[in-house]
């Protein structure tokens, strides 16, 4: 991975073989990213996805395998645990232009993938709620 400051926080490249979740939480830790908005494109390989059931509180979840161009990453940056929480989803297509969007868990970069973050100087906090079976924000008035 490659990044530069800019005016509003940073640009990312990620390379092919690396994957998107784990590159962002190095990203924010080598950074003390803790609080920002994450934008980006590119294309990935293998890819598991996730949809969120209420009801159940779990997630049912699918992986892609084979090429696929990135129509849309988005996320935030939050601290889980005192450690960095890149918390992402995507929309994906291969070249039949369905496209596939969910939570996303893990994404194998093809080609590139070009990430904008957008940070702010605070500290969003994310609480473990296992009843519930994701971990929210926790958010101050």
């Amino acid at each position: 991975m490659e990044f530069q400051r800019t005016r509003h926080g940073y640009a990312l490249k990620l390379d092919s073989g690396e994957e998107i979740i784990a590159a962002l939480a190095a990203f924010a830790a080598s950074q003390s990213v803790r609080a920002g908005m994450i934008s980006g494109l590119g294309a990935v390989g293998e890819t598991e996805l996730g949809f969120f059931v209420r009801e159940t509180g779990s997630y049912i979840r699918r992986t892609f395998s084979g090429e696929h161009e990135i129509g849309s990453l988005t996320g935030n940056f939050s601290e889980l645990d005192g450690k960095p929480f890149p918390h992402c989803h995507i929309m994906i297509a291969a070249d039949d232009f369905v496209a596939y969007t969910g939570h996303l868990f893990r994404g194998l970069v093809t080609v590139t993938c070009e990430i904008q973050v957008v940070t702010d100087p605070g500290v969003l906090i994310r609480v473990r709620r296992p009843e519930l079976g994701f971990n929210p924000l926790a958010l101050q008035r």
